[in-house]
């Protein structure tokens, strides 16, 4: 009985902990002012709209595949713009290496993987959908785009999607960041190379439905194919089999999660053998 009270008394600490510090993030966020976060919110505005007239283009010329509605694809796109930060996990896990501030990190009394999650949720996530997300589906319908999902069911099971996804993403992250441990000095250049195939490997920006039959279907089986892939074709109705989209997101999920603690427990040792 006095180990079950330790366990719970430590779960009701560690919750503490992390809600105390998503809240602290979410309010730093205007630390430097509203224009520096402003300009960001703005790109992503203007890639949608521009997203959305260009499928709009390929729609009159008849260029669209058979197998996706122009309905289907500006949904995919508005929910993959408000769900940017979510499907995009950006850490501060590899530039608080290049800050030095990650070895303060250690000395919390939160697990470093607690605490970079707790960050990125108050940093980027609340004041995403606030600022950028909630407009943007109020603004939507303008441009006779629906923020609906294809059916209740299926947006059920997009949100089971969502935190698998989340979950991935985590771990793709944890992944990168211990990339930069091995790189010391090199943490912009992998940011530089997640960046780069971010964008084109997950479907966040370009739907695979829109590549060649067979090299979407091998992009969408990928470990970053489920992140953002995965949950917006269920959101959109344009999943074949939502159940098994789900199975491939748990199994990476697992697999990723694995690999991602013990390479990051290696590259600890790693950093710290170096002075780090």
């Amino acid at each position: 009985m006095k180990q079950v009270k330790t366990f719970l008394s430590g779960c009701g600490f560690l919750s503490k902990a992390v809600c105390s510090t998503i809240l602290i993030c979410s309010k730093q966020i205007f630390d430097g002012g509203f224009l520096c976060i402003a300009g960001g919110y703005f790109v992503q505005i203007v890639q949608f709209v521009l997203l959305t007239f260009i499928w709009k283009a390929l729609e009159k010329t008849n260029a669209l595949p058979s197998n996706v509605s122009l309905g289907q694809l500006m949904t995919y796109t508005l929910m993959s713009t408000v769900l940017h930060q979510e499907l995009n996990i950006i850490s501060p896990a590899t530039s608080s290496l290049w800050e030095g501030s990650v070895i303060g990190r250690f000395l919390r009394p939160v697990s470093i993987e607690a605490s970079f999650i707790s960050e990125t949720i108050g940093r980027f996530w609340i004041p995403n959908f606030l600022f950028l997300g909630i407009p943007l589906l109020l603004f939507a319908p303008v441009l006779s785009v629906s923020p609906l999902p294809a059916s209740l069911s299926l947006g059920f099971l997009s949100l089971i999607s969502l935190v698998l996804a989340v979950t991935i993403g985590f771990a793709v992250d944890l992944l990168f960041a211990s990339l930069a441990m091995n790189l010391k000095n090199g943490c912009f250049a992998a940011l530089a190379v997640r960046e780069a195939v971010y964008s084109l490997l997950s479907g966040e920006m370009i739907p695979f439905s829109l590549f060649p039959e067979k090299l979407g279907t091998l992009f969408s089986l990928l470990p970053l194919g489920s992140v953002a892939h995965g949950p917006l074709t269920i959101y959109t109705g344009t999943a074949i089999f939502p159940t098994k989209v789900l199975a491939l997101q748990l199994f990476w999920a697992v697999v990723l999660w694995i690999l991602a603690i013990y390479v990051f427990e290696k590259s600890k040792e790693r950093m710290i053998s170096f002075g780090g």
